[in-house]
């Protein structure tokens, strides 16, 4: 019995339970106009329903280039205004996707643009409002 207890101790002190109860989630939304689909995905990491990080991507496919060029030039300004920190995954004539990492201390402002809630709970709740599917 000792024996358990000293190895227990000693997984609680070296942090071995540290993320217990850290769970990842993730709504879409697809949307299609003429030759033009858009894909909206929130992934996001919870503890306790509190979000501790949050990615949002956006991939965005048409034949038509000229609409992809458009959207491109769209979402690159809109990068340059919000100072949050994203990746390019894919860029071609057919399609553009983007992923935001948009830090949970970010401005009331930031948070609002992206559309993110601090709980779980109403960020699922706000997403489904607006059509999502959550898993």
């Amino acid at each position: 019995m000792k024996k358990l207890i000293i190895i227990f101790s000693c997984f609680i002190l070296t942090g071995c339970f540290e993320n217990s109860g850290y769970l990842v989630k993730s709504c879409y939304k697809k949307e299609v106009a003429n030759t033009l689909t858009t894909t909206t995905t929130y992934t996001f990491g919870f503890k306790n329903d509190i979000i501790e990080d949050i990615k949002i991507s956006y991939d965005n496919t048409d034949t038509d280039k000229n609409t992809i060029s458009s959207i491109k030039l769209s979402l690159e300004t809109q990068n340059n205004y919000s100072f949050v920190k994203y990746n390019v995954l894919v860029d071609n004539e057919n399609q553009y996707k983007v992923e935001y990492d948009v830090p949970m201390d970010s401005s009331e402002d930031i948070l609002d643009k992206f559309n993110i809630k601090k709980s779980r709970t109403d960020l699922v709740r706000s997403l489904k409002e607006q059509g999502y599917t959550c898993e």
